[in-house]
């Protein structure tokens, strides 16, 4: 039995059911610019076969991010989805409708704190589509604050980040509109609301240099690799995707920690410079690419490889 609220798209065409459920997961995306693991349910069916949802072994394929009361059959995508409808904190979700009532012009930094503090709990609905591309040409997850009185499919950040988030280099938009959404977290900001509890870290110990960085003779240099806590495994893979379509054949990473007498500073190091590309517009664009999918206060180098010799490891 399908749960209320959740929305149903169905093949209008036969497609091939001998590929992976990765690439009927694409279709959805690509074609109607839903996620198939945020809470939709997609039916497709092969040329001998006629839609129904489920999942059966003539591979007649239901999709679904969330399936209350059942087990996630071998049909499900990616990892196993939890077996309840997420449940957010109502409490903090009035506290949302409560804090956008207040004009952007008004919203100062008790507002941003308030907000951010409620976000992570909150309750909210989907947007249609449910994924778009920011003007950045990043994708972001549209959530909206539910529709008072209105049945909806709650979605809540906390529990989407580790659902599929972060496999699918998702960002999210709250409320989106014409005058402007309500607040926009990049990839990297799901990341730090993953190893930090918070979105934005003020403090760490991380270098804050905002240009090149030369190092000084009372510095000693400490060479080592980033642990899950710095870089979780789906962020390893999404990084390595990036570059590898920027044509670094074998992307690889490094945490560099250099300690002087006034303190301690660390930077994430990518085995590659300015020469390794085409042209030094390609290695800037990647370069402004790669903080969209990280924590903001992560510092960024690129270096050639031979310059760490073995304190590269492949990401």
């Amino acid at each position: 039995m399908i749960p209320s609220g959740v929305q149903v798209f169905v093949a209008l065409e036969p497609v091939d059911m001998r590929g992976s459920c990765d690439r009927l997961a694409g279709a959805a995306l690509d074609r109607i610019g839903y996620d198939a693991r945020s809470g939709a349910l997609f039916i497709f069916f092969g040329k001998r076969s006629s839609p129904r949802p489920s999942a059966s072994t003539r591979r007649s394929l239901s999709l679904s991010s969330k399936r209350p009361n059942s087990t996630p059959s071998s049909a499900t995508l990616g990892r196993d989805m939890p077996d309840a409808p997420y449940l957010g904190d109502l409490n903090k979700t009035n506290i949302l409708f409560g804090l956008i009532r207040v004009s952007p012009a008004e919203r100062n930094d008790a507002w941003r704190s308030q907000f951010l503090e409620a976000l992570p709990q909150a309750s909210f609905r989907c947007g249609t589509p449910q994924v778009v591309r920011g003007p950045d040409g990043f994708p972001y997850f549209q959530l909206l604050l539910p529709e008072p009185g209105m049945e909806f499919q709650c979605f809540v950040i906390e529990q989407m980040k580790a659902d599929f988030l972060l496999q699918n280099g998702f960002g999210i938009v709250i409320n989106a509109r014409e005058s402007g959404p309500d607040w926009v977290l990049s990839h990297g900001d799901i990341v730090n609301l993953h190893v930090n509890r918070e979105f934005y870290t003020e403090h760490s110990a991380f270098s804050t240099a905002q240009a090149d960085e030369v190092t000084a003779e009372d510095e000693q240099v400490l060479v080592g690799q980033p642990s899950e806590a710095i870089l979780p495994a789906p962020t390893r893979k999404l990084l390595a995707q990036l570059l590898q379509a920027h044509g670094i054949a074998t992307p690889k990473a490094a945490l560099i920690i250099r300690q002087s007498p006034s303190g301690a500073r660390q930077s994430l190091v990518f085995n590659f410079t300015p020469e390794t590309f085409p042209s030094p517009d390609l290695y800037h664009s990647v370069m402004r690419a790669l903080p969209w999918y990280l924590p903001r206060h992560y510092a960024l180098v690129g270096m050639a490889e031979s310059a760490l010799g073995d304190g590269f490891a492949p990401l």
